[in-house]
C-alpha cells in the first residue's frame, strides 16, 4: 500500500517532498538545539525570549545618574521662582509709583506755566544750591509755592504722608527753570520718609509771566 511507512525511514519516498507540519519543525528544531538542561543556547523561540529577558532593565548606576540629573533641574527652578515673584512685586510697585508721579508732575508743570502769579512767588522757591544733591532727603518736606499748592489736586487716596514734592529753581542766570521732584510710596499707611530708595521723578517747568511784577 501507498501509505504504508518504511522502517527506518519514518516517511515513505513519496512523502519526503510534502513539507512538514509547523509543529513538528518546531520540536525537531527545539530536540535538535536544547541540551540536557532542557534551555535552548542558540536559537528557537525559547531562546530568544530568554535573550530579551538578559537585556531588559537599567542599572542601578544609571538610575542615579538621572535621578541627580532630574533633582538638579528641580532646584534650579525652584531657585528662580523666589527670584521671579520679587521682580515682579517690584515691577508692580514702580508702575504705580510712575503712574501717580506722571499724576502730580502734570499738575504741577501745568501750574508753574501759568502767567497770573507775580515772580515774587517764583524767586521764593530756594536754588537748586541750598538743597541736597542727592535729590529728596528724608528731612525736606513738602515746600511748593503758593501758585502750585492752589491749582493742584491731591488724590484721595494718596494722603499727603505717603508722597512728598520738591521743587528748586536752577542756579545763576537759569533761575527761571525750576526743577520738579517726586518721591512716593505706594504701601497704604506707610511714610514716604521710610523709603529713601524709592525712585525720585523729575520734571522742569520754565516761568512764563513778566519778571518785572
Amino acid at each position: 500500500m501507498r501509505e504504508r511507512v518504511k522502517e527506518g525511514r519514518g516517511r515513505s519516498h513519496w512523502e519526503r517532498g510534502r513539507p512538514r507540519p509547523p509543529a513538528e519543525r518546531l520540536a525537531n528544531v527545539s530536540d535538535s538545539r536544547t541540551p540536557r538542561g532542557g534551555v535552548p543556547t542558540r536559537s528557537g523561540c525559547t531562546g530568544k525570549i530568554t535573550a530579551l529577558r538578559a537585556r531588559a532593565g537599567f542599572s542601578l548606576m544609571e538610575v542615579n545618574m538621572a535621578v541627580f540629573v532630574m533633582a538638579v533641574g528641580i532646584l534650579s527652578m525652584v531657585a528662580l521662582y523666589p527670584l521671579g515673584l520679587r521682580e515682579s512685586v517690584q515691577g508692580q510697585q514702580d508702575l504705580t509709583q510712575s503712574m501717580f508721579a506722571d499724576y502730580l508732575l502734570n499738575q504741577a508743570v501745568a501750574a508753574a506755566s501759568m502767567t497770573n502769579f507775580p515772580w515774587s512767588q517764583w524767586k521764593n522757591v530756594p536754588s537748586i544750591a541750598s538743597l541736597d544733591q542727592s535729590g529728596i532727603t528724608a528731612s525736606q518736606t513738602d515746600n511748593r509755592p503758593p501758585f502750585m499748592t492752589a491749582r493742584m489736586r491731591q488724590a484721595n487716596d494718596w494722603p499727603s504722608d505717603r508722597y512728598r514734592i520738591i521743587c528748586c529753581r536752577g542756579a545763576g542766570g537759569s533761575d527761571r527753570i525750576m526743577g520738579i521732584m517726586v518721591r512716593s510710596t505706594e504701601i497704604e499707611g506707610e511714610d514716604v520718609r521710610n523709603y529713601t530708595n524709592n525712585p525720585v521723578y523729575y520734571a522742569e517747568a520754565y516761568f512764563q509771566g513778566d519778571v518785572r511784577k
